[in-house]
């Protein structure tokens, strides 16, 4: 169980990522994941930083239910595609957001609660979630036990 202390305004720096959209179920990430990833160290780029998820809506328990998703990537400044690869590069722009850390193993279909408790925190602070909710694993689940695992779940928001 996470409470409403665990939320905090963060911010997060501008920097160059490597992303690629689509359309489709919460299963179906996995393998865009891997695809990025993969993308990158084929291209000879380092990953500055832990992949994040932006889903488009609020993601619910239901696995046939598609969203706009967009697997995002941070690496350095040198980093390039060429205008047909299906993995991208843009510049995340620096922004703020509400973010909570959750511990311990979670999955993005069991996050009612959670957003719950970022939206009541927000409303008590006079902050609007944006539309995006974005999934960051802080840890590789397959490196970590399951009680070491960090994950951040993050609502980008402007005052």
């Amino acid at each position: 169980m996470v409470s409403a202390t665990d939320v905090q305004v963060r911010h997060l720096g501008a920097g160059n990522i490597a992303y690629q959209t689509f359309r489709g179920t919460l299963p179906s990430i996995e393998s865009v994941i891997s695809g990025v990833r993969s993308w990158a160290v084929t291209m000879g780029y380092k990953p500055q930083g832990p992949v994040a998820i932006e889903v488009t809506g609020v993601p619910t328990d239901d696995l046939t239910q598609e969203y706009d998703i967009e697997v995002q990537l941070p690496l350095g400044p040198e980093a390039k595609a060429h205008p047909s690869d299906r993995v991208q590069i843009k510049p995340f722009e620096e922004t703020e957001a509400v973010v909570m850390t959750l511990r311990g193993p979670h999955e993005m279909t069991h996050l009612a609660e959670p957003l719950s408790q970022m939206q009541e925190w927000m409303q008590g602070q006079n902050l609007q979630p944006g539309p995006v909710v974005r999934w960051v694993e802080l840890t590789d689940p397959t490196k970590v036990t399951p009680e070491e695992q960090l994950t951040e779940v993050q609502y980008l928001v402007k005052r």
